[in-house]
């Protein structure tokens, strides 16, 4: 059995850590978070030790792995992880640019792994389509369409399908453009973002917060279109070949964190999920850039800094950078 420390308690940490309970040998062994509140409720549901202050209790507590939800100060806590070896599992409605950034910098520097979790990446028919544009050249796509209702928020909504814009367009994004519409409340209740990659593609993302949720992947490639739309549960997938039938499928959604679970159970999501996290943080920065001024950002993706990793008595350590460059000239 593998220990689990939870930093921030809410409805979505449970279910997900109900989900790992059940598809995993991970146990809970604490929970903390710095709202009272929070942690009655949670006392009160798993009866594992509370702690009010984050970082005390993972300096304190003995623990393999460390869930990140909706907390704050998820930078420093993420540091404290890499610190511990530990592996990271961070909610994916929680993984904004800087998170990302910061959960990249802790797996390069000593943490064991990261896993992003994004549940509503599991419904029926996206992993096809995922299939389709990263598996044929022909069906890379040259526009990309996405429309999102979510009743998490506008910002969730953005984390999750920059995510998906990442497995579905294999094409580097270069530029964002942002649009927002505010409510009476000056809280952003629509969103629509265009990004180009390069003079190769363009995809534009809308999302709405709104209470009925509603998915809509759009493609058009060289290969032909397909269209998958899912609501309550339901997909429709339509695929169109230029120089083919035309084919529709109905496919029904399984329980979303049930598969979530399973899919982090192996050990192989990790690679997957370290492999988007700079991406989908640079597409975040981008998006956060160009709403703050209204103009179009670049995207700027972190370089990866080498690292020498030692292993030696069963201890895992990063080297220390001593190189220098030197530049003669006459």
């Amino acid at each position: 059995m593998k220990r689990l420390a939870v930093c921030g308690w809410d409805e979505r940490s449970a279910a997900l850590l109900r989900a790992i309970s059940l598809r995993s040998d991970l146990r809970a062994v604490a929970i903390g978070d710095d709202r009272p509140a929070a942690l009655v409720r949670a006392r009160t549901a798993t009866g594992l030790p509370c702690y009010q202050h984050l970082r005390e209790m993972l300096r304190a507590v003995e623990y393999d792995t460390l869930l990140i939800g909706d907390t704050a100060d998820r930078e420093a806590l993420l540091e404290i992880a890499a610190e511990r070896r530990a592996s990271i599992i961070l909610r994916g409605d929680a993984a904004d640019a800087r998170t990302l950034r910061a959960a990249t910098t802790a797996v390069s520097t000593g943490a064991d792994g990261l896993n992003v979790a994004r549940p509503e990446l599991n419904h029926a028919g996206i992993d096809l389509l995922t299939t389709l544009t990263t598996g044929e050249a022909e069906w890379t796509p040259t526009f990309l369409q996405i429309e999102v209702n979510d009743a998490a928020g506008i910002d969730a909504a953005i984390c999750t399908t920059m995510a998906l814009v990442a497995r579905l367009q294999p094409e580097a994004a270069t530029h964002v453009v942002v649009a927002t519409l505010r409510g009476p409340t000056d809280v952003a209740m629509t969103a629509s973002i265009q990004i180009r990659h390069a003079e190769q593609a363009l995809t534009v993302v809308t999302v709405q917060d709104r209470l009925e949720e509603w998915w809509r992947i759009s493609i058009q490639a060289p290969a032909g279109m397909a269209e998958l739309v899912n609501r309550d549960g339901a997909s429709t997938l339509t695929l169109e070949p230029t120089n083919g039938t035309a084919e529709q499928s109905e496919l029904v959604d399984d329980d979303l964190l049930d598969v979530e679970a399973v899919r982090l159970a192996d050990p192989a999501s990790r690679r997957t999920d370290e492999r988007f996290a700079a991406y989908e943080a640079a597409l975040l920065m981008a998006v956060e850039g160009s709403i703050n001024t209204g103009f179009i950002a670049p995207v700027r993706e972190q370089s990866a800094r080498s690292n020498l990793r030692v292993l030696e008595g069963g201890q895992l350590t990063t080297s220390r950078r001593e190189g220098h460059l030197r530049i003669l000239g006459s």
